[in-house]
């Protein structure tokens, strides 16, 4: 039988022992978050309370496997402490870096490459970046903004996600990445524990797309072509923000998108245990031995890890076929 292992450092103190942790990791949030909770009396230096010298600020690495075999499962920083019963450690991913100083700049025209740059600089910072398609954001103004609320106006301005993984800054559609993504299998009579998955045939899925490009008008400012496609009256809406992008690619992208949308395939999520290893922008693959025609690739949109006395789980959430 395994046995679950871990080591969790929360500043200068490291400990082998945790009631729960749980993690929510999704490439549509900007912040992963993780919640240590513990025993209420929790001795360090031999008299005092954990929860009175944990500080909101401090660094924190969550590893933890079986049988001794760790893997850092989240790395961040402690932004506040409950002093329970249980304690708990609330803690954000590094992006809590990023949300503290603001900042005011403009450009004429910049890369999204060198925009990420600048906010890297002015927070003194030296994390890797990587950036899912080259991109000319045009016209680009910071006015008195963190560069998490920099990285938010992408999100709702151009469609441009930014979020961090093991410590590098991604920015752009995780999607463009799924060819060389890690692959998991996923068997539902094997490493399953529950799902409330659904399979769905295309024609009985209702999408609405509206595919917006935002370019440099002829005079001062932007403008914003806007094109929609499938169910118009009732479908679920999906928004795409393109910079730059002409009227003829514009409705050729916003179809794509619409049948990538539509397909006959699984929604829903999918718990396992602690293994496979999988994490949002992966791919998995769906095995049924009941239903073998339904077998199939899908992105991970999200996945919610926890960890301690009640075993070591994945709760997966499917993204689209890939």
């Amino acid at each position: 039988m395994l046995r679950l292992t871990c080591h969790i450092t929360l500043g200068a103190y490291e400990l082998n022992f945790v009631n729960e942790v749980t993690i929510e990791s999704s490439w549509k949030d900007l912040t992963d978050t993780c919640t240590v909770r513990l025993p209420r009396k929790v001795l360090v230096n031999g008299r005092q309370l954990l929860p009175d010298v944990v500080k909101v600020g401090d660094r924190v690495v969550v590893r933890y496997g079986y049988d001794g075999q760790l893997r850092t499962e989240f790395s961040g920083y402690v932004v506040g402490v409950k002093t329970g019963p249980p304690v708990e450690i609330q803690c954000e991913d590094d992006m809590y870096l990023l949300k503290r100083k603001p900042m005011t700049k403009s450009w004429r025209s910049v890369t999204l490459q060198a925009l990420l740059e600048y906010v890297r600089a002015q927070h003194g910072l030296s994390f890797p970046i990587q950036v899912l398609g080259a991109t000319n954001l045009g016209k680009f103004t910071i006015d008195q903004a963190t560069g998490a609320q920099v990285f938010d106006a992408l999100r709702k301005d151009y469609g441009i996600r930014c979020f961090f993984r093991e410590g590098m800054l991604v920015a752009g559609d995780p999607y463009k990445a799924r060819a060389t993504a890690p692959k998991h299998r996923v068997v539902m009579q094997g490493n399953v524990v529950s799902h409330d998955l659904q399979y769905v045939r295309a024609q009985d899925v209702r999408i609405k797309v509206r595919a917006i490009s935002h370019i440099e008008g002829a005079k001062k400012g932007r403008k914003r072509i806007v094109k929609e496609f499938g169910d118009i009256l009732d479908g679920e809406l999906r928004t795409l923000n393109f910079v730059g992008v002409p009227e003829s690619e514009l409705v050729a992208r916003g179809k794509a998108e619409l049948a990538r949308l539509r397909f006959d395939g699984y929604r829903g999520t999918v718990t396992t245990f602690g293994i496979p290893l999988v994490e949002h922008g992966d791919v998995v693959t769906i095995i049924d031995g009941s239903y073998p025609e339904r077998d199939g690739d899908f992105a991970v949109d999200k996945v919610s890890k926890s960890f301690g006395t009640g075993g070591s789980r994945r709760t997966i959430t499917l993204g689209p076929k890939a």
